[in-house]
């Protein structure tokens, strides 16, 4: 059964005691005259105690009404900042008041809002920086070409920027896209068996230029699984974990790769031997807007995680961070499947 809130209790309860103190004086009122009859005249005492208790009763409701409107009105003032932006705003928590409970839910709610538009600004900030710097390069190398003065060499040469630069705009715009259909459930999950160690070895190999750029080495651990998933979803999955691993792996680090089945689930475990994710990151890096306080800010835009994320809800599946794996620190991604969509007889 469902918790009632502090507010429906008090619209309960304070009518409750009003009417018990009601009865109360009213009782008392009509048993007072018969017991002092005889020193005072019964009419006039009646009407002495019964309009008392009007007092009092309208006293005890007026100051009901007062505290509750008082209340509404802070609440009402509270949200129309917050609906103008101002998420500085917070609800005042008093002893024994009977609203704290929903004033430190709209503080909560309040300070997620503010944690939210600050990993926006962020974003945008990160986004516009991101498309900026790669258009002013090709627009600065297009005009060099240009240039009759320019030497052929040093023409095929700014032509290659170009060409990466816009491969790098290329990119950014499909991981945006990608994690916009993913949140819009606009990509429809299309399963057939996949040989997920296959699926991992081919992603190494698709990432051995960014390996051998930074002197790293990989250590594979695959037992063979098969398994009925979205290929290209799951190719995300690990093409993105495998990305960042890299990223965050100081040159001559090692990668990791392990894929097990586990009871009734398939682990798969990519991560690293460089620096660990902080125990306050990691309920915030698979988040979209997010970069951590070791990233390199001027790689990218922290979607790939988002991706990952995004991915694997669509699949059933779920991701777990950790900072030790076989007796090596590091940063670790753990990716568990459900084991009920494994090819019997391939495992």
């Amino acid at each position: 059964m469902k918790k009632k809130s502090s507010f429906s209790k008090l619209l309960i309860i304070y009518p409750l005691i009003i009417a018990v103190i009601v009865t109360c004086l009213f009782a008392t009122a009509v048993a007072i005259p018969f017991t002092i009859l005889p020193y005072m005249g019964p009419q006039i005492l009646s009407f002495e105690l019964i309009s008392s208790i009007f007092l009092l009763g309208l006293l005890i409701i007026g100051s009901i009404y007062a505290y509750v409107i008082k209340s509404l009105r802070r609440t009402t003032r509270a949200m129309q900042k917050v609906a103008e932006g101002d998420f500085s705003v917070r609800l005042p928590i008093r002893k024994h008041d009977p609203l704290n409970e929903s004033y430190l839910n709209f503080n909560l709610m309040v300070e997620e809002l503010d944690s939210t538009q600050t990993l926006k600004d962020d974003f945008i900030s990160q986004f516009s920086h991101e498309f900026k710097t790669p258009i002013t390069s090709i627009n600065g190398f297009a005009k060099l070409i240009e240039s009759e003065s320019v030497p052929e060499e040093k023409k095929k040469e700014y032509v290659s920027i170009i060409a990466a630069e816009s491969e790098r705009l290329g990119k950014l715009s499909e991981q945006i896209m990608m994690l916009t259909n993913l949140e819009n459930k606009k990509i429809i999950s299309k399963q057939k068996a996949v040989n997920i160690d296959e699926e991992l070895r081919k992603s190494i190999i698709s990432l051995l230029p960014a390996l051998e750029k930074k002197q790293l080495t990989y250590q594979l651990d695959l037992q063979k699984v098969k398994y009925n998933t979205d290929p290209e979803l799951l190719k995300e999955v690990w093409l993105n974990l495998l990305n960042n691993s890299i990223k965050f792996t100081p040159k001559t680090g090692t990668i990791f790769v392990s894929c097990q089945e586990r009871n009734d689930e398939i682990e798969v475990i990519i991560g690293n031997n460089g620096p660990k994710i902080a125990e306050n990151e990691k309920n915030k890096i698979l988040e979209k807007f997010y970069q951590g306080e070791t990233a390199n800010k001027s790689e990218g835009l922290g979607l790939g995680l988002a991706i990952v994320k995004q991915i694997l809800n669509l699949i059933n599946g779920r991701i777990e961070i950790f900072s030790n794996y076989q007796n090596i620190s590091g940063a670790f991604f753990k990716v568990i499947l459900p084991k009920e969509q494994s090819v019997a007889g391939e495992s």
